[in-house]
């Protein structure tokens, strides 16, 4: 196998195991006293601790770096509170009130908004195309949530304010940790962050009801911190060494396109043509945003190291 086609496998694979992952929190919603909170809760404990042994393992020296610098420390919590807590908490919200496929692609608003937000900051019109990807996302979403009819929604209200709240999550995530990443390895940034937010809701996790531990439970709450997390993250990072970052961010089309063959094949999910239509704008501002331009933007939309985790 070449090079380019490990990237490429383990390119593919990093989305489907987030896609699936989606799919298996859509499935433990529906048991007994599992909630967004406690799944989030031990999500984030456990694969911080993953990430952070995995850091112990191959760089002992590095781990304990960032704690060194009290500017530092200050942007790591705000990460781990504003960044990882909060993409993740709306994020598995918008899959318990709507559905893993639209949970996921309302989420790609992400960029979308980091665009918006830095052309305000900056005083910067923004370039043709992101101006094109704006609209097509915001038509996309529409579509999405409404099928078409815009006097009702297709999913609940909560459901589409969830997965607005994730899309807000995923700009957080990949704006925040932008100065820490200029200094530290990005699974270690990851690792304290995810164990901090998941530190940070443990007393109210540790209170409420918790669901019967029966093997399902376990084996999908397994799957969503090993596989689809930790192991899909690891994917993620290991295609950067063999591809460029626009080909792996275009091949992150697999999460939603897993997450949507899945919920068809599983939950007997059906999407109209409307939904399909809105899906599809969405997923195309991906594309657009890796297509070279003359005119670019003094400050870019960010590629995030950290991806989806």
């Amino acid at each position: 196998m070449t090079t380019k086609q490990k990237g490429l496998l383990c390119a593919i694979l990093g989305p489907v195991f987030w896609g699936v992952s989606g799919n298996v929190a859509e499935y433990l919603f529906t048991l007994p006293d599992i909630t967004p909170h406690w799944l989030v809760g031990m999500r984030l404990i456990g694969s911080g601790l993953l990430l952070l042994v995995w850091c112990l393992l191959t760089q002992r020296r590095e781990m304990m770096s960032v704690w060194h610098q009290p500017k530092m420390i200050g942007q790591l919590l705000a990460f781990g509170l504003l960044g990882v807590l909060v993409s993740q908490y709306t994020y598995f919200s918008a899959v318990k009130t709507s559905n893993a496929p639209t949970a996921t692609i309302i989420q790609y608003s992400g960029p979308i908004l980091i665009i918006i937000y830095l052309a305000l900051r900056h005083h910067q019109l923004p370039r043709r195309v992101d101006v094109i990807s704006i609209v097509l996302a915001v038509v996309g979403t529409y579509l999405l949530v409404t099928q078409g009819h815009w006097n009702s929604l297709a999913i609940s209200p909560a459901g589409v304010w969830w997965g607005l709240g994730a899309g807000v999550g995923a700009a957080l995530y990949t704006l925040l940790p932008r100065e820490l990443l200029k200094h530290y390895n990005a699974r270690i940034v990851t690792g304290w962050a995810m164990l901090f937010a998941g530190v940070l809701m443990f007393p109210t996790t540790l209170f409420q009801s918790w669901p019967k531990l029966t093997m399902v439970v376990v084996l999908g709450t397994l799957f969503v911190t090993v596989f689809g997390t930790m192991g899909a993250y690891l994917l993620y990072i290991q295609s950067l060494k063999y591809l460029a970052p626009t080909t792996v961010g275009m091949l992150g089309v697999f999460e939603p396109l897993t997450a949507t063959f899945v919920s068809i094949l599983v939950f007997g999910t059906r999407f109209g043509v409307a939904e399909i239509i809105g899906a599809t704008l969405v997923l195309m501002t991906t594309f657009l945003q890796t297509l070279p331009a003359k005119k670019r933007l003094k400050h870019p939309v960010p590629h995030n190291p950290n991806v989806k985790l």
